[in-house]
């Protein structure tokens, strides 16, 4: 009885420290699931970020593409431009030739009247007698006129030359400035619209920095819960271990315990029986005398 006692005290002990250990336990396994928990958050919030800057990078290729672009017509523009901006020096230089020519001309034959006006008002002249109801005689002065302007118009011939490819020239050297100009204002248009995505494309970048330093800092914090986790994994771990090797061993001494306890109730009845037969007088077996020695033995 005394080394029941005593076992008894030790698996009270024990059955202590297991009580006190899984309190322990369920305190370090709810920090961890805390921290497991946070570290969820903290890893859906790096993967909204790595999306955010998948989308940026996208946007940034899609700028380069389109720069590429603007580049390659920035360049054709640049070319049609300047090719027409050295068409209109080259009919400049032209027309000073030819007004080189035309006042050569006008010393040598002393012709004051521009040839072209002639042809001018001959056209207008033969046109109104086409068209309008004129007298006989009014018709033969007009026609006596045109036959004079026609002949200042022979004798000015080589001037009527000059003046008409001036005048086309001159034609040439407008159209020439306009598209000149159009590709000029396209040029600047571009440059605008550049500039201003530019602007765009610098805020990508200082987006792009500022989630790169967000990631940063939520991977460091992640860092962080991981150390936590660790150390109190460490702290857990001996703890699974020594509850690992109290509770079989009080599993084993409560099986005990009750085997003991089936076997004294047992060895109760069988002694009552026994001590009936004592009162009654009756014959003992070797059963009954067994059962009576073994429980001086208990009683001791």
């Amino acid at each position: 009885m005394k080394h029941f006692k005593v076992f008894l005290f030790y698996f009270q002990m024990e059955k202590a420290d297991l009580v006190k250990l899984k309190k322990d336990i369920s305190l370090l396994r709810s920090e961890l699931n805390k921290l497991n928990e946070e570290k969820r958050e903290k890893l859906k919030e790096i993967l909204k970020i790595k999306s955010d800057i998948r989308a940026i990078l996208g946007k940034v290729k899609e700028f380069k593409s389109n720069k590429d672009s603007f580049s390659n017509e920035l360049n054709e523009l640049k070319k049609d431009r300047d090719l027409h901006n050295k068409n209109v020096h080259d009919l400049v230089s032209s027309v000073k030739e030819l007004n080189i020519q035309s006042a050569e001309i006008e010393k040598k034959t002393k012709i004051k009247v521009n040839p072209l006006s002639i042809k001018e008002k001959i056209d207008k002249i033969e046109e109104k007698i086409e068209t309008e109801v004129i007298s006989f005689e009014k018709e033969k002065k007009l026609m006596a006129e045109i036959k004079k302007l026609r002949a200042e118009f022979k004798n000015s011939g080589e001037l009527f030359a000059i003046r008409e490819k001036l005048e086309k020239i001159s034609r040439n050297i407008r159209e020439e400035r306009e598209k000149g100009n159009s590709s000029h204002k396209k040029i600047i248009e571009i440059f605008d619209s550049s500039k201003e995505k530019g602007k765009g494309f610098k805020d990508l970048f200082k987006n792009l920095d500022k989630l790169r330093k967000y990631q940063e800092d939520k991977q460091k914090e992640i860092d962080e819960i991981n150390k936590k986790f660790d150390v109190i994994n460490s702290e857990l771990n001996p703890k699974l271990n020594e509850f690992g090797r109290i509770n079989p061993v009080l599993d084993e001494n409560k099986r005990r315990e009750e085997k003991k306890a089936r076997e004294e109730k047992i060895l109760e009845e069988k002694s009552k029986i026994v001590e009936e037969k004592l009162k009654n007088k009756g014959k003992l077996t070797t059963q009954d005398l067994l059962v009576m020695q073994s429980r001086l033995k208990n009683d001791d």
